[in-house]
């Protein structure tokens, strides 16, 4: 290898780990409610230790391309400033010859981004989202307070007195549905407390009813008094949750996802072929355009190491006496117009076509833009 790659790659490298690592600290500082929310889950400190390790491949695929690009324009305007980039070119090198190196690291960087994003981050995504459930799982308190939970199951619960988030509640209603008798339960209880092993209740008084086969189809109550009643945690959780995993295309490797396009193509075909509702083939088809455009979005990302380190290449480049701050704020803008774009195409997932182009026509403009430069720079004009 060339002294001057490995001296361009060294120092570009160098420059965009550092950045990698401040963007870790700082998305990480902006994760921490998250991290909060988890640790008042009652979550012992290792599972907080591996939750927060969990969140930095969710962060890397975003912080590698902006890494890229201030690493990239610091290199190159150092150069420029310190007339590295004038003795080069005086010795005969073109700026193809120049940025070669930088690129060719970049495009291993791609690589190695549409791996993290694809494999080791979704693993993350979906661990996170199992430590959280199994949280959830051994503590019924933290379950009644998820209201999302308590509505697909057709519960309600309400806590009128103080109450501790996983750990106390006081006068307290729980409604429940009886799946024998197709009827509702009511639990009202002065006191719950939540230990690890076991749930406790103080002055329990529980409604139940059994339907009757007499004339007058009036239901048998039956009203239950309890100084104190203990449940295993194990029970009491197992009748709350609701165990019904949706995988969202974000939990799913590169393979999984493929395997579910496939999947669906099919079930298409089948609701076509078979002319089942309207309605049926427009949530087929809107479910597999989300799949598709969830591979788009990891090309996108991949792409943008690439995209990235050459937009900051060219507009890191000076070749006037005068500071010019215009390539600066053209650089922020091209890369603040791509995130913003980014961001909306994951709203229209479902308009495959819109999503594709939101995501991909980005890179094209950089990469135009930054080819108009370099050619502009190449014939003595900035």
């Amino acid at each position: 290898m060339p002294i001057l790659w490995r001296y361009l790659i060294y120092h570009f490298l160098k420059i965009a780990s550092l950045t990698i690592l401040a963007f870790i600290a700082i998305l990480l500082t902006m994760r921490l409610d998250e991290i909060a929310h988890f640790a008042a889950l009652g979550a012992p400190l290792s599972y907080i230790v591996i939750f927060t390790l969990f969140q930095i491949p969710y962060i890397l695929p975003i912080a590698i391309p902006l890494s890229c690009l201030i690493s990239s324009f610091i290199l190159i305007q150092q150069m420029s400033r310190l007339h590295e980039l004038i003795a080069l070119r005086a010795s005969g090198l073109s700026l193809r010859d120049i940025l070669t190196p930088l690129l060719i690291a970049a495009s291993f960087l791609s690589i190695a981004n549409l791996w993290i994003t694809s494999e080791l981050a979704t693993y993350s995504h979906l661990q996170s989202s199992l430590l959280k459930s199994e949280l959830r799982a051994v503590n019924p308190l933290l379950l009644l307070n998820n209201k999302h939970l308590m509505r697909l199951k057709g519960f309600y619960f309400e806590a009128l007195g103080s109450s501790v988030v996983g750990e106390s509640a006081s006068d307290t209603i729980l409604a429940f549905p009886n799946k024998h008798y197709g009827r509702l339960n009511l639990m009202v209880a002065r006191d719950l407390k939540a230990t690890p092993t076991l749930f406790d209740g103080q002055h329990v008084t529980l409604l139940t009813s059994t339907p009757t086969i007499s004339n007058d189809g009036f239901d048998h109550l039956l009203i239950e008094n309890m100084q104190s009643s203990v449940t295993l945690v194990e029970d009491f959780s197992d009748l709350l949750q609701k165990k019904v995993w949706t995988i969202n295309n974000d939990y799913l490797q590169m393979p999984l996802l493929l395997a579910r396009i496939k999947d669906q193509q099919v079930q298409l075909t089948k609701a076509i072929e078979n002319r089942e509702n309207k309605t049926q083939i427009k949530v087929l088809l809107t479910d597999l355009n989300r799949s598709y455009s969830e591979v788009t979005k990891r090309i996108s990302i991949a792409l943008a190491v690439f995209s990235f380190t050459l937009m900051g290449s060219a507009f890191g480049i000076s070749i006037s006496r005068q500071k010019n701050y215009t390539p600066l704020y053209l650089a922020i803008g091209l890369s603040t117009a791509y995130l913003i774009a980014f961001f909306i195409a994951k709203g229209v997932e479902h308009q495959r076509v819109l999503a594709d182009l939101l995501y991909l026509l980005p890179h094209a403009a950089i990469v135009a833009t930054s080819i108009v430069v370099l050619n502009r720079i190449s014939r003595g004009i900035e």
